[in-house]
């Protein structure tokens, strides 16, 4: 390292830096400024000139054949214990031939074979016996659902073939069920109706239709709303307005059922009755499964989004379907196949409306489901609600086309 000398008489500076890797008067005997003065006679390397600094020939020792004298004894004292004969033991165990079976091992967060959100999320995973309960539950509720809609099946069919009084008591008996879940419902949230009168109010229409015919049906409703107000004002409550409004509401659009009635009390009560329920039940099954095929386009947004244009026009051709079979056949010629398309096309209208009606009362209500009473189903008004706004203008339209 080269010396600069100030001219001026100032001292001489080295370009070594002030603090040296060892001591002023190390164990060698030697003094700082001794040092400093061998450091300060060694040169810097110009570029391309190699210079020996008394460290090791890394070079050199890498162009030797130490390494092909390196065995594997000596790597073996360089590893650890548990590598040592590996590779051996790879080796051996390509070479042989194995049997393939099944293994059955104890895993934690691993029960019986079953991998449940615990053994990723760090939860809880559940056991083999949640599941099967699960399933059995599943099961169960299917099981319920057929059987109590067999046994309502069952009680339809044998009211309406045996007619008269029987199939009156069926339909005050579904009125009387389905506006009951409708008061629980809106109980639920807050409201206090008067279902004594709803309750009343719904029988009494159907007895009116059967002993009278369609003016009592009106004549009853009315009167059952008139004695609702009348109670309100004699004795007041909180809310009174929204309680009379929903007491009058559920009586008179379930009590709209009663219209059933009247057909079953004309020439061919059950030939009309079920060529009613089989239509409506063709739309609604036919709107169902098109609309969740191929829906796309939502049919009131506001109120129910699950219900689409599609299915709307799929469920108005599997019903024109039915009803031009069902026309065919004996029970059904008097309708004929251009009155029943007529029929479907009203249907095709009213039964969707139907349902749309009960959508908008549940999203207003802030609820999923109404309140049921029927084991296994969503609720006997969620069966029947296709048919209340239906069976009134069939009545009207088989009255006017002579077939009542």
């Amino acid at each position: 390292m080269s010396d600069r000398e100030h001219t001026e008489g100032d001292e001489t500076t080295d370009t070594v830096p002030n603090e040296l890797p060892f001591d002023a008067d190390d164990e060698d005997g030697r003094t700082g400024s001794a040092e400093r003065e061998d450091v300060a006679d060694r040169q810097i390397p110009e570029d391309g000139v190699a210079v020996d600094d008394g460290g090791p020939d890394w070079e050199a020792m890498a162009k030797t054949d130490d390494l092909e004298e390196f065995t594997s004894e000596e790597y073996l004292k360089g590893t650890t214990q548990e590598y040592q004969g590996l590779a051996e033991e790879i080796e051996r165990a390509s070479s042989e031939e194995w049997e393939q079976q099944a293994v059955a091992a104890s895993l934690p967060g691993v029960e019986s074979g079953l991998v449940g959100f615990g053994d990723v999320s760090g939860t809880e995973s559940e056991s083999e016996e949640s599941y099967e309960a699960a399933e059995q539950a599943a099961s169960s509720d299917l099981a319920m659902r057929i059987g109590s809609a067999l046994v309502v099946f069952g009680l339809f069919l044998g009211s309406l073939v045996l007619g008269g009084w029987w199939f009156t008591i069926f339909v005050i008996l579904l009125m009387v069920v389905s506006v009951g879940e409708f008061y629980a419902t809106v109980r639920s949230r807050g409201y206090k109706p008067l279902a004594l009168f709803g309750l009343l109010g719904v029988t009494l229409m159907g007895v009116g239709a059967q002993m009278v015919g369609p003016m009592a049906i009106g004549g009853w409703a009315a009167a059952a709303t008139a004695a609702t107000i009348l109670f309100y004002s004699l004795a007041p409550r909180t809310h009174a307005l929204a309680n009379t409004a929903i007491t009058a509401l559920g009586m008179a659009w379930v009590g709209m059922l009663a219209f059933a009635i009247l057909i079953a009390d004309g020439p061919h009560p059950v030939a009309h009755i079920m060529f009613l329920v089989l239509v409506i039940a063709s739309n609604d099954v036919g709107g169902y499964f098109v609309g969740r095929s191929f829906g796309r386009r939502p049919l009131a947004p506001n109120v129910s989004p699950n219900k689409t244009v599609e299915g709307f026009f799929g469920g108005l051709i599997l019903s024109a379907i039915v009803a031009a079979v069902l026309a065919v056949f004996p029970p059904w010629e008097e309708i004929g196949i251009a009155q029943a398309l007529v029929t479907v096309g009203l249907i095709g209208i009213f039964a969707p409306v139907g349902d749309l009606a009960e959508s908008m009362v549940k999203r207003n209500l802030g609820v999923n489901d109404i309140v049921s009473i029927h084991p296994g189903h969503g609720g006997m008004l969620d069966r029947i609600d296709g048919f209340l706004f239906a069976v009134p203008a069939v009545y009207i339209l088989f009255r006017g086309l002579g077939l009542l």
